[in-house]
């Protein structure tokens, strides 16, 4: 009996540790930041392809076929944000321009904080009002 609709078995945090040290992270409290040229950098696409067997445990298999074969640094991405989900983390990303080339930034940050961020988002928004003029 699958667990939600991605996972059969809920992923733990074993597997969650060897998936962040693929992308260089020690642990969810750690305070980095990373983009797609790190990914390329730290060759992450291949460490995560090394750990594939014990992630297909974890998925659904045809959630496995669509998320697990050919991986590239775009999906990987996603696996690491489907896995944190269970964790209530999340994978905030920015755009960022550096030296006229735009890219990614990706941060890891628990649920509460990305509710709070949303919260004062939305108190910043301008609020529009009814003006009636009357010229009598």
């Amino acid at each position: 009996m699958p667990k939600n609709q991605l996972f059969k078995k809920i992923p733990t945090k074993e597997i969650l540790n060897k998936v962040l040290l693929c992308f260089d992270i020690k642990d969810l409290f750690s305070k980095v930041s990373f983009c797609r040229k790190d990914i390329v950098r730290l060759n992450s696409v291949q460490k995560l392809n090394t750990i594939t067997d014990e992630l297909k445990e974890y998925y659904l298999p045809c959630k496995a076929r669509t998320y697990l074969n050919d991986l590239n640094e775009k999906n990987i991405v996603t696996i690491l944000r489907q896995i944190l989900k269970h964790f209530n983390y999340n994978i905030v990303s920015k755009e960022k321009y550096l030296r006229g080339e735009k890219y990614i930034l990706y941060n890891i940050i628990a649920n509460t904080d990305v509710e709070k961020v949303e919260h004062n988002i939305k108190h910043l928004q301008i609020e529009k009002k009814t003006i009636i003029i009357n010229f009598d």
